[in-house]
């Protein structure tokens, strides 16, 4: 009883659903994994799964959660249950004691309503202090009864190993190519090729795939176009290159940049590739594969390794540095041109 919409993870959920059939549930799991990639669908479900009036019933074991009409299921879905409680704290970049004690610890001590279980999700639990950690282990160490705790991250080397060790690691790797471009298919937003290439952008994240559109896909495809024709000469087209990137601190501008590092990146690997005759499947801007080869033909892999060490200087100079963006992109681009 899991939600057939909800792809890949087959032997995660196959735990999770085998610990609620023999009443195994543990008091606290920690699912880790990239963003983007269904650890809180996949926690929603099991929330749904262990307290569901209708399960243990003769048809429960084949009944996809999506289709169940009970009314436990419908208040989580709709994130009304009394006794699910979803803990993100938006905006904020560390997550204090008191908001663990206020949202958290308070909330699960109290007396279920109607579930068999009262079940905490906390999201983004890497952004817990060490001194919300270290007050949130004794809730670990002494749960209430029948309560399940679960913490999601896609960082879990930043929880402390106390907190690791009270927990039941449930680990989530990236999904198939395959599934997320039959997915992205399936949703038809996307016309064919730039579906395929948005799965391979993607980094096995359903969730980073379906933030891209075709928009920002022609985005990254006239960016590169416009690096492979640039000219270290061309003072012109280097400025207005320059002017073309995003350049504020908006974070939407800031999201962008990063986007535009990493699709310049993904370029030079697929050049490398190119250039080393490795498997074709591996380069992801197949939409530019040819003028692509026409241009690894021209470098040797020691210029492709300079331009790769000059982008990720130009990054570091930009977070870290805080250099002037538009002039280090301006000396990026002479550094890709010649």
């Amino acid at each position: 009883m899991f939600n057939n919409k909800i792809i890949g993870h087959d032997f995660q959920k196959g735990i999770l659903k085998r610990a609620a059939n023999e009443n195994l549930v543990s008091h606290s799991y920690l699912f880790s994994g990239s963003d983007g990639i269904g650890k809180k669908l996949v926690a929603n479900e099991f929330a749904k799964l262990i307290n569901c009036k209708s399960r243990g019933s003769v048809d429960s074991a084949n009944l996809d959660s999506a289709a169940c009409v009970c009314g436990s299921c419908a208040k989580i879905d709709k994130g009304i249950h009394p006794d699910v409680i979803y803990v993100q704290f938006e905006g904020v970049k560390s997550i204090k004691v008191e908001q663990i004690r206020e949202g958290v610890e308070e909330r699960l001590f109290l007396k279920s309503f109607e579930g068999k279980f009262k079940v905490v999700i906390v999201d983004e639990a890497e952004r817990m202090s060490n001194g919300a950690q270290n007050a949130f282990l004794k809730t670990l160490e002494e749960p209430p009864p029948n309560s399940v705790i679960i913490l999601i991250t896609s960082n879990p080397d930043s929880l402390l190993p106390t907190i690791r060790s009270r927990c039941q690691l449930v680990r989530f790797n990236t999904l198939a190519e395959e599934l997320i471009l039959e997915e992205l298919k399936s949703r038809g937003d996307l016309s064919s090729e730039d579906a395929i290439v948005c799965s391979k952008l993607s980094n096995g994240s359903l969730g980073r795939a379906l933030m891209m559109d075709s928009d920002l896909i022609g985005w990254r495809k006239e960016l590169i176009q416009y690096l492979m024709h640039l000219k270290p000469d061309s003072a012109m087209s280097i400025i207005g290159l320059a002017e073309y990137m995003p350049l504020t601190s908006d974070p939407e501008d800031m999201e962008r940049m990063t986007l535009a590092f990493e699709f310049i990146s993904l370029w030079l690997r697929d050049l490398m590739l190119i250039k080393t005759d490795s498997d074709k499947k591996g380069i992801t801007n197949v939409d530019l594969i040819e003028s692509s080869m026409q241009i690894a033909e021209k470098w040797d892999l020691d210029n492709i390794l300079d331009k790769m060490g000059a982008l990720e200087k130009t990054r570091n100079d930009i977070y870290n540095m805080n250099a002037n963006k538009q002039l280090s992109f301006e000396n990026l681009f002479i550094r890709l041109a010649s």
